[in-house]
């Protein structure tokens, strides 16, 4: 079941409200907190259900710099290892890019996101890991 939860006490603007429908559409997300620059959700990211994971121990950060263009800084941290997978969609819900998938130690990285070759416009990037997972938006300007 798809839900959209949002709290009182949030100002979100019309678009950022369209973002979070088109990622509860695109993506099958349940959405249970979510902010102008940022999502987190309980889910697995497809609408299978929600997973446990400590949102504590996983943190996306927001790109830098954003606006962009053409690349950028993606970066996160984990303490606690695990699969990790950070994929970059276009509003759409296609993947663009996969800029991690494999097993990570706890730490600290980043990684560069090169958007040379994708035309102007919002993509979304998601961070996965041992059940967490935590959505941002950039944009890329030409």
């Amino acid at each position: 079941m798809k839900s959209l939860i949002l709290y009182k006490n949030m100002r979100i603007r019309k678009f950022n409200i369209l973002i979070i429908l088109l990622m509860v559409f695109s993506f099958g997300i349940n959405i249970y907190a979510g902010t102008q620059d940022h999502l987190n959700s309980a889910s697995d990211g497809f609408g299978s259900g929600v997973k446990s994971g400590n949102s504590e121990d996983y943190k996306l950060y927001q790109n830098f710099p954003n606006p962009f263009n053409p690349a950028t800084i993606i970066s996160y941290k984990i303490n606690q290892s695990g699969f990790v997978s950070l994929k970059v969609y276009n509003l759409v819900g296609q993947v663009v890019t996969v800029l991690v998938n494999e097993n990570q130690e706890a730490g600290t990285y980043s990684t560069q996101f090169d958007a040379s070759e994708l035309s102007a416009g919002i993509y979304l990037y998601k961070l996965q890991i041992n059940g967490f997972t935590s959505v941002k938006r950039m944009t890329l300007i030409k």
